[in-house]
């Protein structure tokens, strides 16, 4: 599951965005921000995974999607080395 430790810094670039993809995704389905359909089953060496669908299914979810692309674009291009992103629920402020 872990990258072979001689890989392209394409390769590399490629692996972190499906990190971050997965990540997102995770976050998202475990914190019920986006109803199921919003979501795709897939599986990684056994292990189930929920992805968000790029189908449009879910308008909100779509622009989560936008912005992750947008974000990946920007890091390809060099114009960003990082990506910081952090969650918060509003019930977490009370």
């Amino acid at each position: 599951m872990m990258p072979n430790p001689t890989i392209s810094a394409v390769q590399s670039e490629s692996f972190v965005k499906k990190l971050v993809a997965l990540g997102i995704s995770n976050v998202t389905y475990l914190r019920a921000v986006f109803p199921e359909e919003a979501y795709v089953d897939r599986q990684l060496e056994g292990i189930r995974l929920k992805i968000l669908r790029d189908d449009g299914t879910c308008p909100a979810a779509a622009q989560v999607i936008i912005w992750l692309k947008s974000a990946f674009e920007a890091v390809s291009k060099k114009y960003v080395s990082c990506v910081p992103s952090s969650y918060f629920s509003f019930s977490d402020l009370s």
